[in-house]
């Protein structure tokens, strides 16, 4: 009798894996965190023309 168990699945049952499924969790939030992040005061008053 062996006492070992195996591991529980990583994976939901519908096929998408841990990974992808974090990403799409958190990649729409840092690229909103990204976009509505205050601008520098520089950059408003044209201090990064090029």
């Amino acid at each position: 009798m062996h006492a070992y168990q195996k591991p529980a699945r990583a994976e939901p049952d519908n096929g998408t894996s841990v990974v992808t499924f974090t990403l799409l969790l958190t990649a729409p939030a840092v690229l909103a965190a990204a976009a509505l992040r205050p601008r520098s005061r520089s950059a408003a008053r044209g201090g990064r023309r090029g």
